[in-house]
């Protein structure tokens, strides 16, 4: 149901801020439309606090997983910028691209050009994100590829980290309403849930990875199939 009941209190301390701070949220979010809120006096109906309700999205969205949210290690702010490049990567992807970080990648994230630097750096050092050429990459596990635990995800996933091993940008999917890829089709085909055999495969056979990569390379490479390539236009999510 997306529902949860909790004091202003009770929020104020586990964001580590004030009660007037997390009402001024509340009425922000409200404003949005990306919150309902059922105001309930104290002691009436199921819920002794007002009832917080997030509509469920079908599309232009992105995960974090709990662990994110109370990781200690990262200040609000930064955490808030992670959220910013998350919003703004490839979907189906923890990267984006740029042309340079003062200009296009400030603005993409809102972030102004004399700070950016230091941000990013801090970012860096910490494990968050790491840089591949003109590309940013979040590393931290709280951002997830996906949602559903199936065999076209689990492959793709396999392929993705493949590539940053060896310092490449992974390939982009482009699926269709049953959210597969054509060309993971083949690849499940070929090897189903030996995940195993997938990943010798491509310590066999990815060894030296070319600088741009497809999925229709792997695809040749890993089932000797080879689709017709695709253009896919870049949408961010929008926040």
């Amino acid at each position: 149901m997306l529902k949860a009941s909790y004091s202003e209190k009770l929020l104020s301390e586990f964001f580590n801020t004030t009660e007037r701070t997390i009402n001024n949220y509340v009425s922000d979010l409200k404003k949005t439309g990306l919150l309902n809120v059922a105001e309930l006096k104290l002691g009436e109906a199921d819920y002794p606090y007002n009832v917080y309700q997030f509509d469920e999205l079908k599309k232009d969205y992105f995960e974090i997983l709990p662990p994110f949210i109370n990781d200690i290690n990262l200040s609000p702010k930064l955490k808030g910028l992670l959220l910013f490049i998350k919003a703004n990567c490839w979907k189906g992807t923890n990267f984006l691209l740029f042309n340079g970080i003062t200009t296009d990648l400030a603005e993409k994230i809102g972030v102004g050009k004399n700070q950016i630097k230091n941000y990013l750096t801090e970012l860096e050092s910490k494990g968050y994100i790491r840089f591949i050429g003109k590309s940013l990459h979040i590393t931290n596990e709280g951002f997830p590829l996906y949602r559903k635990e199936d065999m076209w995800n689990v492959t793709y996933e396999i392929i993705y980290d493949h590539c940053l091993e060896h310092d490449r940008i992974p390939p982009i999917k482009n699926v269709d309403n049953k959210r597969k890829d054509e060309k993971l089709s083949y690849i499940v085909g070929k090897y189903s849930n030996e995940y195993d055999r997938l990943r010798n495969a491509l310590k066999e056979r990815c060894k030296n990875l070319p600088q741009n990569l497809t999925l229709e390379y792997f695809c040749q490479v890993l089932a000797n199939k080879k689709p017709i390539k695709k253009e896919q236009a870049h949408t961010p999510i929008i926040l």
